[in-house]
C-alpha cells in the first residue's frame, strides 16, 4: 500500500476508536460508528474502480508466421502498443512485460522467441516475463503490468 494509504488506515483507526462523549439518543452512536468502519471498504472499492484496467494486446499465429526481422516487429501494432505502454508506464514506475501463451511445447517457443526479440530490441530481460496463462490457443497476448504482479 503507498504512504498515502497508510496516513488513511492510520486516521480511520484513530476515528473508529474514538468514543462519544455526548449523551445521545441510544443508538445513534452504533450507527456512526458502523458507517465508519465501512468507510475503508468504499475507498477501497472507489480505488478499484478507478483503477486502469489491464490492456491486452494479441499476436495471433498468423501474424507471427510471416518473415520476421527487427524491423517488421517494431511495425506489429499490438507489439508497437505494448512497448509504448511500457515505455511510457516504466518512467513513473517499475512495470513488466507479461508474454502470455498458449501452452504447450509451441507455445513456450513461441514465447521465448518474441522474449528473445524484445530483449534485442532494447528491453531489459527482467521486465519481460513469460506465462503458460493465454486465454487463446492461436494467440500471444501481450500486457504491461506492475513488478509486484
Amino acid at each position: 500500500m503507498s504512504m498515502g494509504g497508510n496516513a488513511l488506515r492510520i486516521a480511520l483507526r484513530g476515528v473508529l476508536r474514538m468514543r462519544c462523549t455526548r449523551p445521545c439518543g441510544p443508538g445513534k452512536c452504533v450507527i456512526l460508528g458502523l458507517m465508519l468502519r465501512g468507510l475503508p471498504l468504499l475507498v477501497t472499492l472507489f480505488w478499484a474502480a478507478i483503477a486502469p484496467a489491464e490492456t491486452v494486446q494479441v499476436i495471433t499465429a498468423d501474424d507471427w508466421a510471416r518473415p520476421r526481422s527487427g524491423e517488421s516487429l517494431v511495425q506489429m501494432p499490438a507489439l508497437k502498443r505494448t512497448v509504448r505502454a511500457y515505455l511510457d508506464a516504466n518512467a513513473e514506475r517499475g512495470r513488466r512485460i507479461v508474454i502470455r501463451h498458449p501452452r504447450g511445447e509451441e507455445g513456450v517457443l513461441w514465447a521465448e522467441e518474441l522474449r528473445g526479440w524484445l530483449v534485442a530490441l532494447g528491453i531489459p530481460s527482467q521486465a519481460v516475463d513469460v506465462s503458460p496463462a493465454s486465454t487463446r490457443v492461436d494467440a500471444l497476448e501481450l500486457a504491461v503490468t506492475d513488478m509486484e504482479n
